[in-house]
């Protein structure tokens, strides 16, 4: 289906309005007629699973990923442009030792290369919550409305688990303090 409107923005327009937003208020649905063309743009939802990010490779050697390369996820829980800004604190956090005084001409790669893997170490944790979180949480909400045992079970789920177990826990995730910027001297 997104292939055949991928790339062209007044199909993308056409199929908000006419599928996605059906039934939606008029007020939206204006908003969606008036948009700028040239603003549109159409991308699936990326998610890594969380032991991929738990498990998988991040850093080699002085290289390593951040943000959506390293944690995409669904946009549940609106933390994916936090959890970005976080991994930059982070990093700097990590290889600012590094880098120190002298400045790049004086760093040691095997010193970059352990503040990499600190990093690593700091952020796969965190994000792998986050992704989940997200995932879940999207889950039971757009879940519990089809039919059948699948939408029963989801409903069910949502009810008697989520809303009394997890959900607190969740939210909880976005409060997060991931330290200051080093000072540099």
């Amino acid at each position: 289906m997104a292939r055949d409107f991928s790339t062209d923005p007044s199909l993308i327009q056409k199929e908000v309005e006419q599928n996605l937003a059906k039934g939606f208020p008029q007020a939206y649905l204006d908003v969606v007629r008036h948009a700028d063309l040239s603003s549109l743009t159409w991308a699936p939802l990326m998610l890594r699973a969380p032991w991929s990010i738990v498990a998988g490779p991040m850093q080699r050697g002085s290289v390593t990923v951040a943000g959506d390369a390293m944690h995409p996820m669904t946009p549940d829980l609106g933390q994916g442009g936090c959890s970005a800004l976080e991994d930059a604190v982070v990093l700097a956090r990590s290889i600012g030792p590094a880098l120190g005084a002298g400045g790049p001409e004086r760093c040691c790669a095997k010193e970059v290369e352990e503040g990499m893997k600190k990093y690593v170490g700091e952020r796969k944790w965190r994000v792998a919550g986050l992704v989940t979180g997200s995932y879940v949480s999207g889950w039971v909400q757009q879940g519990g409305s089809g039919s059948g045992l699948g939408g029963w079970f989801v409903k069910w789920f949502r009810d008697h688990v989520f809303y009394r177990f997890l959900s607190t826990r969740i939210a909880s995730a976005v409060n997060y303090d991931c330290g200051d910027l080093p000072k540099l001297e």
